[in-house]
This record gives C-alpha cells, structure tokens and sequence, in this order.
C-alpha cells in the first residue's frame, strides 16, 4: 500500500467511526499579534451570502452550522455537506490588522490550527488538521500532492502542487458576509491584492503527508499546523496553487493582511471549503 492510499484509508475509517456525532463548539481567541497595514486598495465588496437573512432571524442560524445548512459535525469544528460537497470549520481571525503601532502583519497561510501558526494567518480553528482531511473525503474530493522545494545540487527545483481546486471562502458568523482569502491579502511591494497580481490562482486540496518519527506514523500538518497555506511548506492540507517559498533567503516577505478588510482580531469566522465547478 502506498503512502497516500495509506493516509486516506486511515483518515476515510476515522471520519466514519465519527460521523453524525456532534455538538457544536466555538472556537476561542489567543492573545492577538499587534499589527496594521499600510493604506491599501479600495475595499472588496463582500461576497452577497447564499442564504438570505431577514431582521427577525439572525444570519448565523441560516448560513452557518448542523442542519440550519445541510451540514452535519463530523468532528469537533468541522462539518460536511456531502451534496455540496463542502466542508465548515469554525475559526476566529487570530491576528490584529488595525492597531497602528505596527505597520505590517505579514502572511503565510490562510487557516491553521491554533498554537501553531496564528501570528502569519488570516484565520486559526481549533479544528485537526487531519479531521479536516477526512472531511474532504467525505465531501468527496481526492487528495493530490502537496507543491515542494528540491534541490538538485546546487540549485533549487520547484515543484508544483497537485490536487483537485477548492474554492475557499471565509464567512463572518455575526453579519454572513463571506469573502475569497485573496480579498484580505495585499502585496506590500506592490500595494495591490493577491487576486490582482496572480489572477486564475486558487487552492487544491493537496492532502498534506503521513511522516514516520521515534517509530510512530503522524499526519504531517497535525504536527505544523497548516491546514490552507498561502506559502508552500510542503505539508499543507490544502494548498495555495502558485508555489511561494516560506524562505526569507530565497523569496522575500510580500504579502501582508489588508486592515481595511480583515475584520477586528476574535471575530468568528466559518471557513468553507467547497469542490470547485
């Protein structure tokens, strides 16, 4: 057996020795990184929610969570949808994009786990990585491989990521608003988004590594911590199609969180991950 046929087959009888149990569980906040960016583009207008809400009803209820959406918790945090073929994780945005004491709170991921990766991404959950693995499974989706850096000799070989595309929205929990990351990424070279420097870019559900360590198999990102990486690591759950080193030696800091979207540090947020059409 393969490595990867390994890894789903652990990961798939998981998921369903878990499936249908659940109570929902709302993420806490860590201590925030202060932070701000500098003047940026106009803001993106919010992507209009796909459930309607009404003044009466509060768009949390229709648009987030268990059955008011068709999803039901399979894990701590984390949800499917199996006819969407979608998946919720419940998150909070772990890093402080407005305090002007700082100019800058530069990126490399887009959803981690908590103690782990909080001071370079949008949003944290305190959901597993490798839970949300087998939620994709579950939705549906295949795993490919996740982009590397090989060296060959002296020089150092990119290799690009695999995997079917995910399309990636975070949603406010309290107003429904919802946004692709690429609105909330700025570079600050260049001072203009992510989606308008690299446009057609997206993510694919790679599917991270199992790693072998003091004789015990470990789902790599549950170690690290990146479950939607900007920057290549090499062991994300899903990552970012275009490769980015996390190197400062070889490619130089650029991407910093916009405060003039990301909302205020502690807001709830739900990351969807959904097959792309």
């Amino acid at each position: 057996m393969t490595g990867q046929m390994m890894q789903r087959v652990l990961l798939a009888a998981v998921a369903a020795s878990v499936c249908g149990c659940a109570s929902e569980r709302n993420a806490e906040p860590t201590q925030p990184v202060a932070a701000a960016s500098p003047a940026a583009p106009t803001p993106p207008t919010p992507i209009t929610p796909t459930a309607p809400t009404t003044p009466t009803t509060p768009p949390a209820a229709q648009t987030v969570g268990g059955e008011a959406s068709g999803a039901k918790e399979v894990f701590p945090h984390v949800r499917v949808d199996a006819a969407k073929h979608e998946v919720e994780i419940d998150a909070f945005v772990p890093i402080d994009a407005h305090n002007e004491r700082t100019p800058r709170v530069y990126l490399e991921v887009v959803l981690c786990s908590t103690d782990t990766k909080e001071h370079e991404s949008l949003v944290a959950t305190e959901a597993r990585p490798s839970h949300v693995h087998a939620a994709l499974l579950l939705a549906g989706l295949e795993p490919g491989t996740p982009g590397t850096w090989d060296w060959e000799g002296a020089q150092i070989r990119p290799v690009p990521p695999t995997g079917p595309r995910v399309d990636v929205r975070l949603e406010r929990r309290d107003t429904g608003e919802a946004w692709s990351p690429a609105a909330w990424v700025v570079s600050a070279r260049a001072g203009k988004g992510l989606a308008e420097l690299e446009p057609g870019e997206g993510f694919l559900f790679t599917g991270s590594q199992m790693l072998i360590r003091n004789g015990a198999e470990h789902y790599r990102a549950d170690r690290e911590g990146c479950i939607v990486g900007l920057a290549t690591f090499g062991g994300e759950v899903v990552g970012y199609s275009r490769l980015h080193s996390p190197e400062s030696s070889l490619e130089e800091p650029d991407w910093m969180a916009r405060a003039d979207a990301v909302p205020p540090f502690g807001t709830k947020i739900v990351v969807r991950l959904r097959a792309a059409e």
